[in-house]
C-alpha cells in the first residue's frame, strides 16, 4: 500500500540530484539497479549517476561502461567498504542533493520525484527516507524510516511487517537507511560526510543523528518506493555474522561517544555494556565463538581509537542545536521501553527463514 502522491512537481522546480552507488563485485545486481534508474521519471539533465567501484575483480566496471555509458564510474584501489566510497562520490557530485543507493535494489518510476518532495517543501529538511520494500517479498517492509537507540544504533520502522496504512503517512523520522536515502549535499559536506573510521554499519544513524542535533530535520516519504534485497552483497540477513557483529558493536560505541550528552553517554554505556555482555554470553552458549570474539574485538578497537573519536565528539557537540531531551520528545531517539520491545520483536522475527538467510537474484 502506497500513499497517494501529491501534485506533480514541475520539472523546472526539481533540484539536481546525484545518485551514488557503491559497488564491489556486484555485477549480477547492476542490470536491475541501473536499469530501473534508467526508467526514472526525472529530467535527464538534472540527474547524475555515479558508481564508485571498490576494486571489483568481476566485470562490473566494463559492463557499466558498455551498457550504461551515462553512468560515471570512479574506481578505487581496494575495497574501502561503504563510507569512504560514498564520500568520494559526494566529492565528485554535481547535484544539489545526493542519494546513496545500494546496488542490490530497484527503484519505482516516480521514486526520486517523491523522495525530493519533502525537502522542497521545507528548507530545514536535509534528508529524506523512502519506503523500502523487500525485492523478493514486495508487500513486506524492509524499512519505513527509523529510530535511533540509546545504545548508539537504531531500528528500522516496520521491519518485517506487511505494508499498509500505518506506513503510508509522511512525517519525520530519526534517520534514513543508507540503502536508499536522500541528503542535501551542503549538509553532508557540513557534517563531514560519513565517518570513514566506521568502514560500514551505523553510519546512517550517525548521519541522521547529526542532522537532528544540528537543528535540521529528516523526513519520511512513503510515496517514494524502492525494493531492496538487504545484504545482497553481504551474503546474509543474519546479524550474527561475525563481521557484522564487530562493525555494529564498535560503531554503536562510536555513535554514543560522538552524539550523546554527558549524562546520557554514561547511561548508554552502562546499558550497552549489559546488552553486549548478554549477546557475548548468548553467542558462547550457541557455540558461535567467532561472533563472541567479535564483540571483544569491537571493544578493544573502540578503546584503541579513543584518541581519534574524542576530537570528533568535541566537533559534533560544538555544533549541537538540540538537546537529547528534545530528541526524545520529537521521537528521534527511542525510549528504553520502545527499544526493548523492538529487540524482542526482532528476536522472534529472526527465527523465520526469510529473515535469517540472504536471498539472491
Amino acid at each position: 500500500m502506497t500513499e497517494r502522491p501529491g501534485p506533480v512537481i514541475p520539472d523546472t522546480q526539481l533540484p539536481t540530484v546525484t545518485i551514488i552507488i557503491v559497488n564491489h563485485n556486484g555485477r549480477k545486481f547492476l542490470p536491475v539497479c541501473l536499469g530501473s534508474l534508467k526508467e526514472l521519471d526525472y529530467p535527464a539533465e538534472k540527474l547524475e549517476v555515479i558508481m564508485v567501484d571498490n576494486a571489483s575483480t568481476d566485470d562490473s566496471v566494463p559492463y557499466v561502461q558498455t551498457e550504461f555509458p551515462r553512468v560515471k564510474v570512479l574506481t578505487l584501489d581496494k575495497n574501502y567498504g561503504f563510507c569512504k566510497p560514498n564520500n568520494e562520490g559526494a566529492g565528485a557530485a554535481a547535484g544539489q542533493f545526493l542519494v546513496f543507493l545500494n546496488n542490490d535494489s530497484e527503484v519505482s518510476r516516480d521514486w526520486l520525484r517523491e523522495l525530493v518532495r519533502p525537502a522542497l517543501a521545507d528548507k530545514d529538511i536535509v534528508s529524506c527516507a523512502c519506503k523500502m520494500l523487500y525485492f523478493d517479498r514486495r508487500n513486506t517492509i524492509n524499512t519505513a524510516g527509523g529510530k535511533i537507540t540509546i545504545v548508539g544504533g537504531g531500528f528500522y520502522r516496520g521491519y518485517g511487517d506487511s505494508d499498509g496504512a500505518l506506513y503510508s503517512n509522511p512525517g519525520y523520522t530519526g534517520f534514513g537507511s543508507g540503502a536508499g536515502v536522500l541528503v542535501s549535499k551542503d549538509f553532508f559536506l557540513e557534517a563531514g560526510g560519513f565517518d570513514e573510521d566506521y568502514f560500514a554499519a551505523c553510519e546512517e544513524q550517525d548521519l541522521g543523528w547529526r542532522a537532528w542535533l544540528y537543528g535540521y530535520k529528516v523526513a519520511y516519504a512513503p510515496a517514494a518506493v524502492m525494493y531492496h534485497m538487504e545484504s545482497g552483497t553481504f551474503g546474509s540477513r543474519s546479524n550474527a555474522d561475525p563481521f557484522k557483529v564487530y562493525l555494529n558493536t564498535r560503531n554503536r560505541l562510536y555513535n554514543m561517544l560522538k552524539n550523546l550528552d554527558v549524562w546520557n553517554l554514561i547511561r548508554s554505556k552502562l546499558i550497552s555494556a549489559c546488552f553486549n555482555f548478554y549477546r557475548f554470553c548468548a553467542y558462547l552458549v550457541n557455540g558461535n565463538f567467532r561472533s563472541a570474539g567479535a564483540v571483544c574485538r569491537a571493544y578493544y578497537d573502540f578503546a584503541l581509537n579513543l584518541g581519534k573519536m574524542l576530537p570528533k565528539r568535541r566537533a559534533v557537540q560544538k555544533k549541537r542545536r538540540r538537546s537529547d531531551a528534545e530528541l526524545y520528545k520529537l521521537g528521534v531517539i527511542a525510549t528504553f521501553k520502545e527499544s526493548l520491545a523492538e529487540e524482542r520483536r526482532l528476536s522472534r522475527l529472526a527465527g523465520k527463514q526469510f529473515f535469517s538467510a540472504g536471498k539472491q537474484l
